[in-house]
């Protein structure tokens, strides 16, 4: 396997942890895994962006135009990453999985046409409104987790996001965690 990701979020939304999940998944299939953040102004709202590559690579950064997979925790900064997403290859585009407040949101007008050009495939939900029905809006990410990994082409199965999230879990977390992505999985 040989899969570039981009995570895009802003600070307090578990853009690191839904990375540490990645890299557990390919640690537990023996796959090598690099990975590198930027984070900005984190503590205060600002943009947090990681890079993971999974597999054979030299570098750990994701150049524009390189990555399968763009997972936007958060809707502006999605669209901010969006030149991180490859066209089409070999009959298949690059995935984006992005919480938005609404259908509507993402993605914008003037990109939508290009990124169907692009071939790229799109799956939206609200996550944040899942977290919040839950009282536990920190769970928003692992809610988009189990959305995304259960849509065709993500790169690792639900299980395998679920034992992952498992194992990363502390043991006060765990049960909310799981059930933050059962419930993302039935989006």
């Amino acid at each position: 396997m040989k899969y570039q990701t981009v995570i895009a979020g802003v600070g307090g939304q578990g853009v690191l942890f839904a990375a540490k999940v990645f890299t557990e998944m390919a640690r537990h299939k023996k796959l090598p895994v690099l990975g590198s953040q930027t984070f900005g102004m984190a503590q205060r709202g600002g943009s947090v962006m990681t890079h993971l590559k999974i597999g054979t690579f030299d570098s750990p950064l994701v150049c524009e135009g390189d990555a399968d997979l763009l997972l936007g925790l958060d809707c502006t900064e999605a669209h901010r990453t969006l030149p991180y997403l490859r066209s089409r290859q070999n009959g298949k585009g690059a995935m984006c999985v992005v919480n938005t407040p609404s259908v509507h949101a993402f993605p914008d007008g003037r990109v939508a046409d290009l990124l169907a050009e692009m071939g790229v495939t799109i799956h939206a939900c609200n996550a944040d409104a899942m977290a919040l029905k839950m009282n536990n809006p920190q769970v928003a990410n692992l809610v988009l987790l189990g959305f995304g990994s259960s849509r065709e082409h993500f790169p690792f199965s639900y299980q395998e996001v679920r034992d992952a999230t498992e194992a990363l879990s502390g043991k006060a977390h765990r049960t909310a965690n799981l059930d933050a992505l059962e419930r993302g999985r039935s989006l």
